[in-house]
């Protein structure tokens, strides 16, 4: 056995490795935060206020078109930021009139948000968090797989020729060996 069907049986078991568990990550993602809290990410589509101009309920737009109204407590919690980039951190008890204007500034521009909410109650809202994790492994396996795809087929592509070359080689030392001795 040569030291390069070795080098591609290894890794051809590291590739198949790799495989697996990431065949495992995509099954283990989980739908709900902890305390069966639901997590959405999208834009904020309506704001509702009451006759002194707190939030009442406001609905998000989520990647897919869903639209899902929220209601709001005291204790719910916001850490959005404006478009300078400043951060802004407050309850709906703290600032009712705040949140609405924060959350109709993040309407006009578009702006995503994640919302944490249990039973349709939003527990925090919060600027958006990073991308599904998800989506992004499967980037990243794609390219990983392509790599290394494209790396075997290179090594195999360069094994045959190293084959081709040594019975070239072997057969010009064979006409050689035959002339000297004519």
């Amino acid at each position: 056995m040569t030291i390069l069907s070795s080098v591609l049986r290894l890794a051809a078991i590291v590739l198949a490795a790799v495989a697996i568990v990431f065949l495992a990550l995509l099954q283990t993602v989980p739908a709900m935060a902890q305390d069966g809290q639901q997590i959405t990410s999208g834009i904020v589509v309506g704001v509702l206020t009451d006759e002194q101009g707190r939030l009442e309920r406001f609905a998000l737009s989520d990647s897919g078109g869903n639209v899902t109204e929220y209601s709001v407590e005291g204790s719910t919690e916001y850490g959005l930021e404006t478009q300078a980039g400043d951060r802004w951190v407050a309850t709906q008890a703290d600032e009712p009139i705040e949140v609405v204007s924060r959350l109709r500034d993040h309407q006009e521009r578009f702006a995503a948000i994640t919302v944490t909410s249990r039973n349709g109650v939003a527990v925090s809202v919060v600027e958006r968090e990073s991308g599904r994790l998800e989506t992004n492994l499967s980037f990243l396996f794609a390219v990983f797989a392509i790599t290394w795809a494209g790396f075997f087929a290179y090594i195999f592509f360069v094994s045959r020729k190293q084959r081709e070359l040594q019975r070239q080689l072997a057969r010009l030392q064979a006409t050689i060996k035959r002339n000297a001795n004519s």
